[in-house]
């Protein structure tokens, strides 16, 4: 192993070593003078691997490991830090790109909090036991949509809808219960059924040039 003496006092020196193992932020080295204990300096990100080349200081009492040199397995790496962390860019951007995939992964919460939020996919998945969505104005412009629910509860203070062509199938009851009820037809208005039931209470008026009852 290769050796620089920096100080030999209370600062110790530096070696370089190789990682044969451990957890958390504590690892077993062999160094120049064989295994020894070494603590994951605070500065350093990468979690280091079994059969990393790394840079130990030493002293008198303790051993720490600052950078790792090589990593002659493989080319992953992963970063670790013993708390809290905080990201932040006062004057410019941060951007995260991924050749693959980027996975985004929260025990608890996770939380976006931006003036605008853009957001370009080819394909969109999104599955959650319970959402709650809000706000303001809501613009939404698709080529087909499809919708499967168990049952929908929709509260409207005034709906309109503006359809070229509308099928419905009911298999089951069909109810409308309101004040008012208004049909505007320009051309033909045709209904079948088996049994049909007209009751009013007062008036009922037919109005037509001609009309065939039977």
């Amino acid at each position: 192993m290769a050796q620089v003496n920096v100080n030999q006092g209370s600062t110790g020196h530096t070696e370089t070593a190789v990682v044969q193992g451990g957890f958390g932020r504590e690892y077993m080295v062999h160094g120049s003078n064989g295994v020894m204990r070494a603590t994951l300096a605070f500065s350093c990100l990468v979690t280091p691997e079994a059969g990393d080349k790394v840079l130990i200081n030493c002293t008198a009492k303790e051993s720490h490991i600052l950078a790792i040199i090589e990593r002659p397995q493989s080319t992953k790496m992963k970063l670790g830090f013993p708390g809290d962390v905080s990201m932040e860019s006062s004057t410019g951007d941060i951007k995260l790109t991924a050749a693959k995939e980027l996975t985004l992964t929260s025990a608890q919460e996770a939380r976006i909090a931006s003036a605008k939020v853009s957001m370009s996919a080819l394909q969109t998945n999104i599955h959650s036991d319970k959402m709650s969505v809000s706000g303001g104005s809501l613009s939404s412009q698709w080529n087909e949509v499809t919708s499967v629910s168990d049952a929908m509860n929709l509260i409207v203070g005034n709906l309109t809808q503006r359809l070229k062509n509308c099928f419905k199938r009911v298999e089951g009851v069909e109810q409308k219960a309101s004040q008012n009820y208004l049909q505007n037809i320009d051309k033909t208005l045709s209904i079948r059924s088996r049994d049909a039931v007209v009751t009013a209470r007062k008036d009922v008026k037919i109005d037509g040039e001609r009309i065939h009852m039977g």
